[in-house]
């Protein structure tokens, strides 16, 4: 360990900037982002984390690392204590320990995040597939400027914002592409519904969870998604009190899908039912 990074990890201080160019504002970030169409590379940091100024002294001064943060994104620290607005920005995107490292689209959509220290060589593959995933999203997006009805752009990006945990977009965008999807696979239109479920039961908004459900289960014909939507459809009634409906969503689960992924938590729910 260098003499600078121990003094560093010791007595805190700015952090050493090295050969990446940071910008400094999330928002210039953003702007050269939607002028270069590159994905953002958010650095999350603070003066005491001793993580973050390995970081900079290890990973972010590797000659190949630079290479590919310079040709593939747009650079941003943010200093978690430099204010209100850095603290608005960690909220938003979830940050809850340091170092966070979070990769945004142009738009400013998250694409892909790592909560820890990681060497050079393990960062490059981060990297890589930070790339691949935000040449995806970039496309949907572009796709979303260009139609805002593109029912397989609105899925997709909805799909992708519900595993990124932004359940309030990711509802939004499935339902955006709830109302266009007529012409869509009929397991897609029937996930994109489960999705809205889901997200709707845990909002407790159980007669819209209920009404979105049953109109994915009726779609034709059944897919893997089925039994997980009766199985949900069991949860929001259990949630709502109407225990016959429930111990019915649950038990078509158990009759109609028995060798189903769902099978057995809906035997656990129905017997948890009689009791």
């Amino acid at each position: 360990m260098s003499a600078a990074l121990l003094v560093a990890l010791v007595l805190g201080g700015p952090a050493p900037q090295g050969p990446v160019k940071w910008e400094h504002r999330l928002e210039e970030g953003l702007k050269k982002a939607r002028a270069s169409g590159k994905p953002v590379m958010v650095d999350f940091w603070a003066e005491w984390c001793g993580w973050c100024h390995r970081l900079d002294q290890t990973t972010y001064a590797e000659p190949q690392v630079v290479k590919l943060i310079s040709s593939d994104f747009v650079a941003v620290k943010v200093d978690t204590e430099s204010g209100k607005h850095s603290s608005e920005i960690m909220y938003k995107y979830g940050v809850q320990s340091l170092p966070t490292i979070v990769f945004l689209s142009p738009a400013g959509r998250p694409i892909d995040r790592l909560a820890t220290y990681q060497q050079p060589e393990p960062f490059l593959k981060t990297l890589a597939a930070a790339k691949a995933a935000a040449t995806k999203v970039i496309a949907w997006e572009k796709a979303l400027d260009k139609d805002p009805q593109d029912a397989a752009a609105l899925f997709q990006l909805g799909m992708h914002m519900f595993e990124q945990e932004a359940y309030e977009e990711s509802r939004d965008l499935l339902a955006r592409a709830r109302e266009v999807d007529g012409r869509r696979p009929v397991a897609d239109r029937k996930q994109a519904r489960m999705l809205i479920g889901i997200i709707q039961r845990y909002d407790n908004k159980l007669a819209e969870a209920e009404a979105v459900l049953k109109e994915g289960l009726a779609l034709q014909p059944p897919t893997e998604f089925d039994p997980k939507m009766l199985y949900i459809l069991g949860r929001v009634y259990a949630a709502w009190n109407k225990t016959p409906e429930a111990r019915t969503s649950l038990n078509r689960v158990v009759t109609e899908f028995p060798d189903s992924a769902v099978a057995k938590k809906a035997r656990e729910m129905l017997a948890s039912l009689e009791h």
